[in-house]
This record gives C-alpha cells, structure tokens and sequence, in this order.
C-alpha cells in the first residue's frame, strides 16, 4: 500500500501544482502540506485530508488506500464538491448512524484491546460520523473506521 505522503505527491504532480499552490487551495495554513509530505505530521486530521482531497478533485479514500473498490465504500465517486457541502451535512443529525459509529468504535477498539480517553472516543466517533454521512447505507464506513483505528494506534505505539 502507498502511503499517504506518496498519493499526495502522485496527484500534485498530475494537477501541476506546487505544495504551495494545494496548501492556498486548499485552504491550509503554510507548510500544512510540506508537513505531510516530508513525514513530519504523521496523523493528519480527517479535515485537512478532506480539504486536501478536494483541493486535488478526488475522494479520500483516494489518498488512504490504492486498493479500495468502489463497492466495498458505497460512496460518490464524485469528488468533494465543497467543504461547506460537507458543513451542512453535518448539521442534518443522524442519531441511528451516530449510534452505529459509536458502536463500530466500540468494536474496533475491543479487537486492539486499546483503551482510549472519553475525548479521543467521541473525536474519533465524529470524524467516522462526519465521514460516513455520505454514505447511502446509512452505515458507519467500516474501511475508514479501521483506518482511523489503526492510525490511532499508531500514535500510541510511537509513545
């Protein structure tokens, strides 16, 4: 599997864009991007990939995996069409999705035998909340759930 620093590299080379030219695109803080790419922000947020995927015209599951099918995530495969979409999906509450996010967390969790703060849970149950509400099965994405899991537990083994 690539990494995520690659992918990013790939896709701004096809667009013919400096790091620069993605992090104003984007609208990231400097360096945001060059942080990524030279391995000095090893976790990214879900949001600064949701704004580097969309700056760059493509999903994240583009940037975080090569091998994905569409049909294992049944999502658009349009590409984000803005940032504030994405704001006003939010906003339209999901209680049964929130309820299956947090459940999934739940498992995943039990699997890796990871215990988690009660801040770090309900932040990770959002970013899988924020990204699943796409999702036309009204189901927490299992493939971004275990990504996010596993990025999680890679923060703690690196302590």
């Amino acid at each position: 599997m690539q990494s995520l620093s690659k992918k990013i590299k790939e896709r701004i080379h096809e667009k013919g864009l400096s790091t620069h030219a993605l992090e104003k695109k984007a609208g990231l803080k400097p360096s945001a991007v060059q942080n990524i790419l030279y391995g000095r922000s090893k976790n990214p947020s879900i949001t600064i990939i949701q704004a580097i995927a969309h700056a760059l015209g493509c999903r994240i599951t583009d940037l975080i995996d090569e091998n994905i099918e569409p049909s294992s995530t049944k999502r658009s495969n349009a590409p984000f069409s803005s940032l504030h979409s994405q704001e006003r999906e939010i906003k339209d509450w999901d209680q049964n999705l929130y309820l299956q996010c947090f459940q999934e967390v739940n498992t995943l969790l039990g699997q890796e035998r990871l215990i988690l703060s009660r801040e770090k849970i309900i932040k990770i149950v959002e970013e899988i909340y924020t990204y699943s509400q796409g999702n036309s099965m009204k189901a927490p994405d299992k493939y971004f759930s275990r990504w996010l899991i596993d990025k999680t537990k890679e923060q703690f083994s690196e302590c």
